[in-house]
């Protein structure tokens, strides 16, 4: 108690300290006022807190957006199989575990780094109780209640557990050794002062954090880097733009599939059996889709397996963080961006125009590098584009091409070419054409290769005089679509509505994917509430036959007008496997190309009275007008979207909820959609704006939340581990939650918060006290830090981290349960409970102690 004593006259354990003005906002005057005037104003610094986090954790959306961009950023690799043949690919610039440690851990606790630094700038360089307070409260609630709310998010018959367990324990090595570290300079080092190699220290630890994961992730595997497509395979139905053509400023050598350059910590090495392990991934989807939905057309087919891709693909920290913002601000789900049909996300203003600086080099390439075509196509034309850069002087470009077999063999699957193109003065773009072998039997989808080589340009009026040239995409891949199969039948959809007046009803049955051979194709009508004979009259015998090459038969149904009133009376039709006729029904290899049925093998056809019908095409024309959202990369659209409702829950109407959340958010979405869109300078421009916005909104919220505790009498290391740290920690809290749920890894969840933790000690603390303590060595005084109240808040972090790290560790070695999150109901509430409790433990505790209620450690 003696030490309770001595706080108490040294003036540490009294009263919280009276109201003063803030960096940006005056004190509210008069001061002296009634306990009802108190509670108003109270009441008016706690809503505007809140709203100003609301505001935070919106601009906080914008900012992850351009951290998501910035980290998406891709480069040329340059690679050559054994024979030779270059090609290119192109791959991630950032590592994974690297962008995880900075951009997206700066994104995420920037509120509460910020809000650290601005204190300490406020405050003359002098210590402050909320900047570091908010940092240990950010901490706890992250690691005690996010988790807790993540076990228990994920359903009872389904698990999570961490995959790179690597990762993870670095990460919780170095969290748990930030609050160590921060405990020994405020307690052992040197007490109550803060010296100049403390702080130095203390921020220097965040790269030596990012090293040892990035070492710990390539030494253990291959994680970080994540191996995309080869160039132009992004879409192969359009010309690229500008911006996707133009040549990356570094390149990446790789001889025999194997990079010259040595993975960094912006990127890994990239090899060949990576890349072809990529291509047939894509292939596979591909195919999978058209065995599932044999009927679709190859556009169609495109679309689906591009949204299936992105859907299927690792979410980064980001995009959790993104819809979890936009879902509490009412501005509905991310994922319904992919069903926006292309062209309209590719409108004139999705994608504001920067000039490019055109290379002084003349680059020959494929463009676009992929094409897919049926076997019947006859002759397919592989475009080459030739661009002179910045030369204006006539020229005249020769390149070699080739024609090299893969699965598609010479002769048997296409006619190989070999040539050379001539690109005069004013021609841009050749085509090669090759002609396409289309037998009898059904085979496998299979692809050959062009490629280019020994390019070579001349001035056109000095032919000695040749100029520099290069090979852009120089591999260009043709997939052979068979159209040899039997066929898959189908209904052009599952329900259909005839007047009662039509007379005759034409059901059309539609033949996909091939149509080879004869096939009789026998279906059943079968009664519902309109009876054959009463209602309808059904063919006899009911069976089409489709000739060799038909793609279309009707089933003529005579519908009856009994004069009568009909609400809605309807019979289905139900197609049976069909009969095939083909003499050879074996395919190459054995491969199966018997007719088989389509996706819509079952129809409802609906009889209704003529009006109705009438009504019913009414409505439908006006429902073909809704559109989707789309994301937004210019400032109209960024407007338009802050002006929209969205309908979050997807019921087709707009709640109260849903209203509430959009005009409670509109002031926010308006001043926001002001920052520049993510595609300037690939997100920078929005990062560093961002940065500012976050800054200004945090020296606000320190203002507000320092004037609530003085009029309340609550102190700012209070108001600092509950309000302030929970207000900073919510939409990590919802990011955190989806991941859990969406992500089929624990790593999203749980990875991220131990190392944020770390991240937000050694820059939030590290950078500030760093400042103030060379400020200070410059002044020739020192920095003090009342370390009291700070050492016990960190040593109870590090007891309860340890019990909660421990309980991670038990339940992924638990027999019934076996992962991080989720399982069975008895173990996982029981240890969110724990992780609960142990929060609650630590403010409560933390609370006593700043009051001197209780000792400290």
């Amino acid at each position: 108690m003696e030490n309770i004593t001595e706080e108490r006259i040294e003036g540490t354990c009294g009263h919280a300290k009276p109201c003063a003005p803030g960096l940006i906002l005056p004190v509210w005057e008069p001061q002296d006022v009634s306990s009802c005037t108190k509670t108003f104003r109270a009441f008016v610094y706690l809503v505007a807190m809140a709203y100003l986090f609301f505001g935070v954790s919106i601009i906080a959306d914008r900012f992850m957006a351009s951290i998501e961009v910035i980290t998406s950023q891709e480069k040329e690799v340059k690679m050559k199989k054994i024979t030779g043949e270059p090609y290119t690919v192109l791959i991630k610039v950032w590592n994974e575990t690297v962008s995880n440690l900075t951009l997206m851990a700066l994104g995420s606790s920037a509120p509460e780094i910020l809000l650290s630094v601005i204190e300490i700038i406020g405050n003359n360089f002098e210590a402050g109780d909320l900047g570091p307070s908010t940092i240990v409260g950010s901490a706890a609630f992250n690691l005690f209640c996010i988790i807790a709310i993540c076990i228990v998010a994920v359903p009872s018959n389904e698990i999570r557990r961490v995959h790179r367990m690597d990762v993870f324990w670095v990460t919780v090595a170095w969290s748990l050794f930030a609050y160590v570290w921060l405990f020994l300079i405020l307690s052992v080092f040197s007490p109550n002062e803060v010296e100049v190699w403390e702080g130095v220290l203390t921020f220097l630890f965040f790269p030596l954090t990012v090293l040892t994961a990035f070492m710990t992730n390539k030494k253990t595997g291959i994680f970080g880097q994540r191996l995309l497509s080869p160039l132009s395979y992004i879409s192969f139905r359009r010309s690229r733009t500008p911006r996707e053509t133009a040549p990356s400023k570094k390149h990446s050598n790789i001889e025999n599939g194997i990079s010259d350059v040595t993975g960094t910590l912006l990127g890994t090495n990239a090899t060949k059996e990576a890349f072809d392990e990529h291509r047939k991934h894509h292939l596979d989807i591909l195919r999978q889709l058209r065995n599932e939905h044999p009927d679709l057309s190859l556009e169609q087919l495109e679309k689906i397996a591009t949204a299936k891709i992105v859907a299927d693909a690792p979410k980064s920290r980001a995009f959790y963080r993104i819809q979890a913002t936009h879902k509490m601000m009412g501005s509905g789900d991310l994922s319904a961006k992919l069903k926006v049909p292309e062209k309209e996300r590719e409108s004139e203003f999705s994608r504001p125009t920067t000039p490019i600086l055109k290379p002084k080099v003349i680059t020959v390439s494929f463009d676009p590098a992929n094409y897919m075509c049926l076997e019947n196509i006859g002759t397919i034309k592989v475009k080459v584009r030739c661009d002179r850069g910045s030369f204006q002087v006539p020229s005249r470009v020769r390149v070699h091409y080739k024609t090299y077999p893969d699965s598609a063999q010479e002769h048997t699957d296409y006619k190989p070419v070999e040539g050379e193109l001539v690109f005069e003065h004013g021609e841009e773009e050749k085509e090669i054409g090759i002609e396409i072998v289309d037998n009898d039997v059904y085979e496998e989808d299979e692809q050959f290769f062009v490629r280019l080589s020994e390019p070579k340009a001349i001035m056109a009026n000095n032919e000695s005089q040749s100029l520099p040239t290069r090979l852009g995409a120089a591999e260009a891949t043709v997939l052979v679509i068979d159209d040899d199969h039997g066929g898959a039948f189908t209904f052009s959809s599952e329900t259909f509505k005839v007047a009662e007046t039509a007379g005759v009803f034409y059901l059309n049955v539609q033949r996909h994917r091939g149509a080879r051979g004869a096939v009789t194709l026998p279906y059943k009508v079968i009664d519902g509430s309109a009876n054959n004979g009463k209602d309808y009259v059904a063919p006899d015998p009911s069976e089409l036959h489709f000739e060799d090459g038909q793609t279309k038969a009707t089933i003529e149904i005579t519908i009856i007008n009994d004069d009568e009133y009909e609400k809605s009376e309807d019979f289905y039709v139900e197609l049976e496997p069909p009969i095939w006729h083909a003499k050879n029904q074996v395919g190459e290899g054995d491969a199966d190309g018997r007719p088989l049925l389509g996706d819509h093998t079952r129809c409802r056809i609906t009889i209704t009275e003529d009006r109705e019908f009438k009504g019913f095409i009414d409505k439908l024309a006006v429902n073909a007008n809704t559109s989707l959202m789309v994301g937004t990369s210019s400032w109209k659209q960024q407007f338009t979207d802050a002006m929209t409702i969205e309908d979050i829950d997807g019921d087709g109407s707009l709640s109260v909820k849903e209203k509430v959340l959009h005009y409670v958010a509109l002031p926010w979405k308006l001043t926001f959609a002001l920052i520049p869109p993510t595609d300037y300078f690939n997100g920078w421009v929005c990062f560093v704006v961002c940065i500012i916005g976050i800054g200004i909104l945090t020296a606000f919220i320190g203002d507000v939340a320092a004037m609530f505790g003085c009029t309340i009498g609550l102190k700012d290391s209070v108001t600092a581990i509950t309000l302030v740290a929970l207000g900073t920690s919510l939409p990590d809290a919802f990011a955190s939650k989806t991941a859990a749920l969406q992500d089929p890894t624990a790593d999203s969840s749980i990875g991220n918060v131990t190392g944020s933790n770390a991240v937000n000690v050694f820059l939030g603390i590290g950078i500030a006290w760093a400042l103030a303590a060379i400020h200070h060595a410059f002044k020739g005084t020192t920095f003090k830090v009342e370390s009291g109240t700070l050492a016990s808040s960190v040593t109870l972090f590090l007891i309860g981290a340890v019990i909660c790290i421990g309980i991670l560790q038990w339940r992924r070695r638990k027999s019934n349960v076996k992962g991080e999150l989720g399982g069975p109901n008895g173990p996982k509430y029981l240890s969110a409970g724990i992780f609960v409790f142990v929060w609650v433990v630590y403010i409560l505790y933390s609370s006593l102690v700043t009051y001197c209620i209780v000792p400290g450690f």
